[in-house]
């Protein structure tokens, strides 16, 4: 796994207003994904603020959620050139 503080410090610079849940969501895509690229934190704040953006702090956010964020999240890595193989 290479050094991921280049994306951590961007992550935490362009993003730094948004909520807990979206913040959290983003860091655990980059690391399951072992993701590097800075470039690639526009696709997965577009897919993760998708699913986050409205969600409701009454509800519980789950596994099952987590789950489906993440393939959604690697299924347009993927199709935007910046994953090599799709699950």
């Amino acid at each position: 796994m290479l050094d991921k503080t280049k994306i951590y410090q961007e992550l935490e610079t362009r993003f730094k207003n948004e909520s807990d849940l979206t913040m959290s969501m983003m860091k655990r895509v980059i690391l399951q994904l072992d993701i590097q690229n800075p470039e690639a934190l526009d696709i997965i704040y577009e897919t993760v603020i998708y699913y986050t953006g409205d969600w409701p702090q009454s509800e519980g956010w789950g596994s099952s959620d987590t789950a489906y964020l993440i393939r959604s999240v690697k299924e347009r890595l993927y199709s935007n050139g910046f994953m090599k193989e799709a699950a």
